[in-house]
């Protein structure tokens, strides 16, 4: 089957993150370096904007408060067929949590709290070798 094609937004990032502080302060630190950053609240908006959209990163919590969870929208990516570099950001990840993250697709987990500078180089650098 051929899927449709997305629109393709040069450098946007999608952020899966339930706490405001977060995205507001990564949003901040990517905005010297021309990374724009779209985020969705639940799982539910995540796969509507990745079906959607084109992004060149994915940063992922895999445990959201509202809608379910990251799990969620790795078993999207998987069934829909998109490929997007995901870095996976969560508080909690036991061992045999992170051995069912899919290395294929996910290319680096953080532990919350992360410094958004930290994760906005890493996300220039993921956006500049997949544009």
């Amino acid at each position: 089957m051929i899927r449709p094609v997305r629109k393709q937004m040069p450098a946007t990032v999608l952020v899966v993150e339930d706490d405001r502080s977060v995205v507001v302060a990564l949003r901040e630190a990517l905005q010297p370096h021309g990374v724009t950053l779209e985020s969705a609240e639940d799982a539910s908006t995540a796969k509507r904007l990745l079906d959607e959209n084109g992004y060149c990163g994915l940063i992922l919590d895999l445990v959201l408060e509202r809608g379910g969870n990251g799990f969620d929208v790795l078993d999207h990516l998987g069934k829909a067929n998109i490929d997007v570099p995901t870095i996976v950001v969560t508080a909690k990840l036991p061992e045999y949590v992170r051995e069912m993250l899919d290395a294929t697709r996910v290319k680096l987990v953080f532990p919350k709290p992360v410094d958004a500078r930290l994760l906005a180089t890493v996300i220039v650098a993921l956006c500049a070798t997949t544009s």
